[in-house]
């Protein structure tokens, strides 16, 4: 059967939404303005490239807990470039997992990051679909 997800945008002024989650009713800023000028909030871009980042970052994290490890830092970056002209599409990605402490090892990283993206992140396997993914990862001890 299927689940219903949901979220509505509220017009605030100028290009500036206030969308709010269905779930939980918190909002999240999302702007628009030309390069240079300054916005209030995420543009849809990055807000897919930070849903993107985050569900990923959720789903690794949780495998190496499962895994018995323990994760203490995690940042994902999301980086992407787009067409200059419209649609200004995304046309590649990259994340790049900066794991800090912790009892990890590249092994459990890899299947972690491998199941993420084959099985696990239904936002990276939406995305993959239409833009290239490269997804990599530093261990830093401390």
């Amino acid at each position: 059967m299927a689940k219903e997800v949901h979220a509505d945008v509220v017009f605030k002024a100028g290009m500036r939404f206030d969308g709010i989650s269905g779930r939980a009713g918190k909002s999240v800023a999302v702007d628009f303005a030309p390069e240079g000028e300054d916005i209030d909030g995420f543009t849809p871009l990055e807000l897919l490239l930070a849903s993107l980042a985050s569900c990923s970052g959720q789903v690794v994290v949780g495998l190496l807990k499962r895994m018995g490890l323990e994760v203490k830092d995690l940042l994902v970056h999301a980086r992407a470039t787009k067409k200059e002209i419209h649609p200004t599409v995304l046309t590649s990605i990259e994340l790049e997992f900066e794991f800090r402490g912790g009892t990890l090892d590249g092994v459990s990283i890899e299947k972690a990051l491998a199941l993420s993206e084959e099985r696990f992140c239904p936002v990276w396997a939406m995305v993959k679909a239409a833009t290239p993914i490269k997804a990599t990862y530093r261990l830093i001890a401390g």
